[in-house]
């Protein structure tokens, strides 16, 4: 294969080098084979497949991020009481979704390991890497144009759709059908008014792209595997907690019982974590978390798993049947922030109320600690089973807690004013400002000081909202700072050993 220049990692993904959508971004097949493994000429085949699977954490990142706020939007005065669950089941979809993009972010995390490559839980990269995304970043709450966009990132084939009545007996369920016959235009058009020239992806070309170089062990050889690294991977043992579908009994025949739902028209999420010894394991794992997304076997009934795709179309064809009588989001900020930009016009995004800025701090926080946390565990290898106390468990469920802490705060600001000004409907919303560096220490001792650090910080936020005489959620901050305080001591120990230790060594 020739050498091509460095734009061409533009053109395989239908992007010419001046930025403007090439002929092959009108339609939303696979690019042709003769663009497929291109690379920049100052880079090997193992920096190219590490460069992709770093882009594909990032848009796995970013799309959970946006997901979880377009949840938390949702609610509100303006629903009326008879349409409320089917908010509420907008609501617990896009949950879902969003909990199994942490599994595919973690996956992606196995997989680099596996190549020895560094982690990345970052959200941006170079410029002119930012053309794989699916579409331009922005926090915003749920409309028509933010659910055609996830619609769109998540979407199958023209070809996948076309080979889908072949394996449903010649029939399209009802709600392909109108995508096909009505939606996918639309979709397409309310996409690209948003990406002009930068075009818009499916998430499922980029995963075959690495899943054709991971294949090839020619530029990809055996030896670039590191098995050693299964010890320190994520797995479905510590991110299935609550989150995979319950066990249901079979029949004689295999068939499912009792298959009602507690809350019909809800499904679970099913977090999928694959740990990755073999280039085998790894194409296996990439492949489950591309049919989980955007599904290119599509379902043949109803009572099939649900990707991310057709939850996501569901809830675009009943939004879009509602023809703007009501909204069914807060009018939360799009693209909240703490700071306050010199440059801009207006106050749009920025929340200026003080308690709901302090408010807006403390998920910052929060947010940062659980990407403190979550990198951690990659560098905490499982030494003793995942029953037995252990260091790492120990983290993993610091992970756990604050994610709960960001539900719970996201619930309190998409409530609170964002601005302190008299008959302003605007709401605040969180922000997940991303920290200024997602870097870990590079000594151990050092990362647990830093953790330590973090609670310090956020013990002092709770004391300034709880003096406030009229805040809220008095409580959830007492408790918050209670749980604090457990953990702080429970860190100092882990500091003081590690100090100890260190001073007995000659």
């Amino acid at each position: 294969m020739s050498t091509v220049n460095k734009y061409a990692i533009y053109r395989h993904l239908g992007i010419e080098a001046h930025g403007s959508p090439s002929p092959e971004h009108a339609s939303v097949d696979v690019v042709s084979e003769e663009a497929k493994l291109h690379k920049r000429a100052d880079m090997t085949w193992k920096d190219h497949l590490v460069m992709l699977l770093q882009i594909g954490a990032e848009i796995e990142h970013s799309l959970m991020v946006q997901y979880l706020y377009a949840a938390y939007s949702l609610g509100g005065d303006n629903v009326p009481a008879d349409q409320q669950k089917m908010v509420r089941g907008w609501q617990a979809d896009i949950l879902a979704v969003a909990k199994e993009e942490m599994g595919h972010l973690l996956t992606v995390q196995n997989i680099l390991m596996l190549i020895g490559a560094p982690i990345n839980l970052g959200r941006m990269n170079l410029p002119w890497d930012i053309e794989f995304y699916p579409f331009p970043f922005q926090l915003e709450r749920l409309s028509l144009d933010s659910v055609a966009c996830y619609v769109y990132a998540e979407m199958p084939s023209e070809k996948e759709f076309a080979e889908a009545p072949k394996r449903s007996g010649g029939q399209l369920l009802g709600r392909y059908q109108r995508f096909e016959q009505k939606d996918r235009a639309r979709i397409i058009e309310r996409v690209s008014k948003r990406t002009t020239k930068r075009g818009a992806h499916r998430v499922g070309r980029l995963y075959r792209e690495i899943m054709d170089l991971l294949g090839n062990s020619e530029l990809i050889p055996d030896q670039m595997f590191e098995e050693k690294t299964y010890a320190f991977q994520s797995s479905r043992d510590d991110w299935g907690r609550g989150y995979q579908p319950r066990p249901r009994m079979l029949d004689a025949e295999g068939s499912l019982v009792g298959e009602a739902q507690a809350e019909p028209g809800i499904r679970r999420a099913h977090v999928m974590v694959d740990r990755c010894a073999t280039r085998l394991q790894a194409t296996a794992a990439l492949r489950a978390l591309s049919h989980q997304g955007e599904a290119p076997l599509l379902a043949t009934k109803e009572s099939d798993e649900h990707s991310h795709f057709d939850r996501f179309l569901k809830i675009y064809q009943q939004f879009d049947d509602l023809n703007g009588r009501w909204d069914p989001a807060r009018p939360v900020p799009t693209n909240p922030t703490t700071m306050r930009d010199p440059d801009a016009q207006d106050d749009k995004c920025y929340i200026s109320a003080q308690r709901s800025q302090e408010w807006a701090s403390l998920f910052n926080l929060r947010y940062r600690m659980l990407l403190k946390y979550l990198a951690h565990t990659f560098q905490l290898a499982r030494t003793v089973p995942g029953d037995r106390p252990n260091l790492r468990a120990m983290v993993m469920h610091r992970v756990f807690g604050e994610m709960y802490n960001l539900k719970t705060i996201a619930g309190i600001l998409v409530r609170l004013p964002q601005h302190d000004r008299a008959n302003d409907p605007a709401r605040a919303g969180p922000p997940f400002e991303i920290p200024y560096t997602l870097d870990l220490p590079v000594g151990e001792l050092e990362r647990w000081i830093l953790h330590r650090d973090l609670i310090s910080s956020s013990r002092a936020l709770c004391e300034k909202l709880l003096d406030h005489p009229d805040t809220e959620e008095r409580a959830y901050l007492a408790t918050l700072r209670e749980l604090d305080g457990q953990t702080d001591t429970w860190v100092e120990r882990i500091i003081a050993g590690h100090v100890g230790a260190e001073r007995m060594i000659p």
